[in-house]
């Protein structure tokens, strides 16, 4: 079997380069780790509902690193922006 021609050379070997931890950190693991260092779990069931939708809406296995600063502030506003603060 012949191989691919990759780049327009015949027998090249992609460069592979790997990922640093931040990079491979994706939005949700990111969401459980900040679920998992709160000690009470009232606390982690009441934040729960809502951390999952907003690593749902940034796209769950995005890497964390892709996440801009605004994307985060434009998900909270589309999914609360109207809510009424009742605490």
């Amino acid at each position: 079997m012949k191989r691919p021609v990759i780049c327009g050379k015949e027998d090249a070997v992609p460069a592979v380069t790997p990922l640093s931890a931040a990079q491979r950190l994706t939005v949700r693991a990111a969401a459980d780790a900040v679920l998992d260092i709160l000690p009470n779990p009232n606390t982690v069931r009441a934040y729960a509902a809502g951390v999952g939708k907003i690593a749902f809406w940034l796209g769950e296995y995005r890497p964390l690193a892709a996440v801009a600063d605004d994307e985060i502030g434009e998900a909270l506003e589309a999914l609360w922006g109207g809510a009424v603060v009742n605490t």
